[in-house]
């Protein structure tokens, strides 16, 4: 598989579906949910660590 046959999710190793809300990038609503709040984390993390 490639990067552009998985799903974008870290650690996911899950094919993509070509559907509605997600469009390819990953295998599931849940894991596209996931991966947003796994986002915004990393730039709540970033803004702490810039104060």
């Amino acid at each position: 598989m490639t990067k552009y046959n998985e799903c974008r999710l870290p650690a996911c190793t899950r094919l993509t579906r070509d559907r509605a809300g997600y469009a390819g990038r990953f295998c599931s609503d849940s894991c596209e949910v996931r991966y947003e709040h796994l986002q915004a984390d990393a730039r709540d993390t970033a803004q702490e660590d810039a104060y």
